[in-house]
C-alpha cells in the first residue's frame, strides 16, 4: 500500500499522489523535479495525463528503468511499484535533501519521510545508541543508523530495490569532477555566474508564490538577488 499527504507546489489540480502511468506503475514521491518540463520533452509530450513533474518520474522509469535517476534533477524521495517486475523501487536524492526513513520486520518493509510514522510498526520504541553516539558527535547519524532503534535510514545517493521478499540497497551516484588547472579567473567567473543563473532559473519553477529565506551570508543572498533579477 502506498499513501501520502500532499503539499502542492508543481500542478495543483492534476498531480495528487499516489499517481499512477495507467500501465499498473504506481508512485509516491516527495520533492520536485526541476527540469521536469525539459524530460517531458524529450519523454513526447503526447504520453502525459498531467503537467506535474511526479508522472515525469513515472514515464523516465518506464523509459530508462533505474537509470531514469541519472536523468533527474532535483531533491527526492520516492517509492515507485513496478507492476511488470512485481518490484518495488525507492530512491533518495544525490545529497540527501529529502528523507527517507524504514523499517524491515520478519514479513513487511515500512518507510516514511518521517520516524514517528514508523513506530506503530517497531517491536519496541528504544535509542539506537550507536545512533545517539553519532549524532552527539557530528549532529548526523552515519551508516544509514538512526536515533531509534529498528529504524534505518536510506541515504543519500542510494536506492533500495524490494523483490521477492529481498530488501537490496546499492549506491548510484558518488561525487566526482575533475580539476581544470588551466582555466583563467574571467572563464571561472563567467562559468560560476553561468551555473548559478541556471540553476536559480530552474528553481524557480512553481504554480505558487515564491519566496526566499535571507540569513544575511553571501550564499542566501546571492540566491535572492538573482531570483529578484529574474521574476522582479
Amino acid at each position: 500500500g502506498l499513501a501520502h499527504r500532499r503539499l502542492s507546489i508543481i500542478d495543483l489540480s492534476t498531480g495528487a499522489q499516489p499517481m499512477t502511468d495507467r500501465a499498473g506503475n504506481w508512485i509516491t514521491y516527495n520533492g520536485e523535479i526541476y527540469n521536469y518540463i525539459e524530460l517531458r520533452r524529450e519523454l513526447g509530450e503526447s504520453g502525459f495525463a498531467t503537467t506535474s513533474d511526479t508522472e515525469v518520474i513515472l514515464m523516465a522509469y518506464r523509459r530508462w528503468g533505474a537509470d531514469c535517476l541519472s536523468h533527474l534533477r532535483g531533491m527526492f524521495a520516492f517509492a515507485l511499484w513496478d507492476e511488470a517486475g512485481q518490484k518495488l523501487f525507492c530512491a533518495r536524492d544525490r545529497f540527501g535533501i529529502k528523507p527517507f526513513q524504514y523499517v524491515v520486520t520478519a514479513d513487511r518493509l515500512c518507510f516514511a519521510s518521517e520516524v514517528k510514522a514508523l513506530l506503530p510498526f517497531v517491536n519496541r520504541i528504544e535509542t539506537d545508541r550507536e545512533g545517539l553516539k553519532d549524532y552527539l558527535a557530528f549532529q548526523f547519524c552515519l551508516s544509514g543508523k538512526t536515533l531509534f532503534k529498528g529504524v534505518q535510514e536510506l541515504l543519500a545517493g542510494h536506492v533500495m530495490t524490494v523483490e521477492r521478499g529481498r530488501v537490496d540497497v546499492r549506491r548510484y551516484w558518488e561525487v566526482q569532477y575533475d580539476v581544470d588547472f588551466h582555466m583563467s579567473q574571467a572563464a571561472a567567473d563567467d562559468r560560476l555566474q553561468g551555473l548559478l543563473d541556471e540553476s536559480v532559473r530552474l528553481h524557480l519553477r512553481s504554480d505558487v508564490p515564491v519566496g526566499a529565506y535571507l540569513s544575511g551570508g553571501l550564499d542566501s543572498s546571492i540566491v535572492a538577488s538573482l531570483a529578484a533579477r529574474m521574476k522582479g
